[in-house]
């Protein structure tokens, strides 16, 4: 009979199980350290429907001893509607632990189990391994080795990466947590405004039909397109005529990459951005359109224009390469909403996933690769600003200890630093699903 080994799903899993193995309680204290921990609770109680239960120790089969059990992230199980996990620490366990004689068990009944003795003393040491233990690193790529790693599931969880990384989360996850219970509804609730299924359902579809950039921006793209795909129709025609060949090809990218490749890559020349607002000017006159849509338009433009001019500026595009569409970012707040969801337990794992793979299935649509999706995505990062007047249907401002990614505001300079090293982080780590997850 042959055993599939078993992996760790994240590193935290495969230190602890190493260090029990060796019999190394430094070891095991320090991998706690290093991790989030996470103590079930009923939902009825979290939701403050029924008054909390006091914490009751139970007796541990393998060691027999009293214990109060915490799991780590990878050890959390499926998820359940009734009961729901909320996220501690080593230190503050240190702090409130409620009884000498009790002991910590960690992950029972799973390969990185450990049971691990908590007298005042050996608190105390916890609280020293802690204080020494390396802080997280800033934007790091995380990933759930049992988790999508390929398929459609997996490229609609790329979709949310991003938003994952700047949040410490695994990427690829769809279950019981996304930070915790009472954060993610606090999230959903302060930051987007929905606290109940049908709330979350119409944000969902929202962040799903792709207009959070505002539809002035929307429009002005589009209408980019159209005037490029006409000039490049017309270039082709005389090249027909004089050569027998059509060519069409992005002006000064210079780079010899194959269509689909790279924003905006195979497409006909941009025109240029007086050209662009003239021809949009000229769709809304023909529709006797407001002086102030007009002027909303002609601002678009504008922004658009600049926000580019600062992905070229950062080596995200090319000379003569564009976007073609910001909604890479309502579809990356689609995904992080749908695990939001989930965690917070608005909707189910059927409707999450749903959510998951309609935002893959929108961005295969939308755009020919990585490059262009992650370029969109930056581009709608650069346009959010939360104005009625540009039709944002983005997030507002979290007022929580934890400021949502994509949160509506002017942006600042650290913001923008921020989602650079994101993007740097998501196209240069060898672990990263833009880099192993193909487009199509």
């Amino acid at each position: 009979m042959f055993f599939t080994p078993w992996t760790p799903p994240t590193p935290v899993e495969q230190q602890l199980q190493a260090a029990t193995a060796r019999g190394d309680w430094d070891g095991q204290v320090g991998a706690l350290a290093g991790g989030e921990l996470y103590v079930a609770v009923a939902r009825v109680e979290a939701d403050g429907l029924v008054p909390p239960a006091p914490l009751a120790p139970y007796r541990d089969p393998a060691s027999g001893k009293r214990c109060l059990p915490v799991l780590t992230r990878g050890a959390l199980p499926p998820w359940q509607p009734d009961w729901v996990f909320q996220r501690t620490a080593l230190d503050d366990l240190a702090l409130e632990w409620p009884h000498d004689k009790w002991h910590l068990a960690v992950n029972p009944g799973h390969p990185a189990a450990a049971v691990i003795p908590a007298t005042p003393l050996d608190r105390a040491a916890w609280l020293e391994v802690y204080a020494e233990a390396p802080p997280p690193a800033a934007d790091r790529l995380l990933s759930l080795f049992t988790g999508p790693l390929h398929g459609p599931l997996a490229q609609g969880l790329a979709c949310g990466a991003p938003l994952a990384v700047r949040d410490g989360v695994p990427w690829n996850e769809l279950g019981t947590v996304y930070r915790d219970y009472d954060e993610d509804r606090a999230v959903l609730r302060d930051t987007w405004g929905v606290a109940d299924p049908a709330g979350w359902w119409h944000l969902t579809e929202r962040l799903l039909a792709g207009a959070g950039a505002g539809r002035d921006a929307e429009f002005a793209l589009r209408a980019r397109e159209g005037l490029a795909e006409h000039a490049g129709a017309g270039a082709a025609q005389v090249s027909e005529a004089g050569s027998g060949a059509a060519q069409v090809s992005e002006a000064g990218s210079g780079s010899g990459a194959a269509p689909g490749s790279a924003p905006g890559a195979g497409k006909p020349p941009s025109p240029a951005t007086d050209e662009w607002r003239q021809a949009v000017t000229h769709v809304l006159a023909h529709r006797a359109a407001p002086e102030a849509e007009v002027r909303a338009m002609d601002a678009a433009v504008t922004r658009i224009a600049a926000a580019e001019e600062r992905l070229r500026e950062q080596g995200v595009l090319q000379p003569g390469q564009r976007v073609a569409s910001a909604a890479a970012h309502d579809l990356a707040c689609a995904v992080t909403v749908a695990r939001l969801g989930l965690a917070a337990r608005l909707c189910g794992p059927a409707d999450a996933e749903r959510v998951v793979l309609s935002a893959g299935e929108a961005a295969r649509r939308t755009y020919g690769s990585w490059p262009a999706f992650a370029a969109g995505f930056l581009l709608g990062e650069a346009l959010r600003s939360g104005d009625p007047r540009t039709g944002s249907q983005g997030p507002r401002r979290s007022q929580g200890p934890q400021g949502f990614p994509g949160h509506a505001g002017e942006g600042s300079p650290d913001d923008a630093l921020l989602t650079h090293r994101i993007h740097r982080v998501l196209t240069s780590d060898p672990a990263s699903p833009w880099l192993n997850i193909p487009w199509s």
